[in-house]
């Protein structure tokens, strides 16, 4: 239904389009457009749909091709709310503060301090403990 077309090649004064590390598979990867805004392709793909040589379907479920069943009745079954989701207290949690805290700066959240011998990742050589500094709580909750 489409085959290769070869592309007028342009010479020095291009057109204000021309864009020379383009190319258009359409025209035989000849030099000036890409294959997206290529109108020739696009007239000749809308020509085969008006023709209806070319359908495309939607993945989704779609009302107009596919309409559900008529379940009768206009009575409501349901009502569910959109409460926002809220955190788990971290004193619930029982993975350990600094293995929640490693992930985190593995994962660019949290910016990367402190020493494997550290203590507490957050405050380096400060002798206390990251299962009970308060900024550590209040960072991770």
């Amino acid at each position: 239904m489409v085959v290769i077309t070869p592309g007028k090649i342009y010479q020095h004064p291009f057109p204000k389009w021309y864009d020379p590390d383009a190319t258009c598979t359409y025209h035989g990867k000849t030099p000036g457009h890409s294959t997206e805004k290529c109108l020739a392709l696009k007239y000749k793909v809308q020509h085969l749909i008006d023709a209806r040589w070319l359908t495309f379907q939607e993945d989704r479920p779609n009302v107009k091709t596919n309409p559900l069943a008529n379940h009768g009745g206009g009575a409501v079954n349901v009502v569910d709310s959109d409460r926002p989701r809220r955190s788990k207290p971290l004193k619930d949690v029982v993975t350990p503060r600094r293995l929640i805290y490693e992930a985190l700066q593995k994962g660019g959240v949290i910016p990367h301090g402190g020493h494997e011998e550290d203590s507490c990742l957050l405050h380096p050589l400060k002798l206390h403990n990251m299962e009970t500094c308060l900024a550590v709580e209040e960072l991770l909750q």
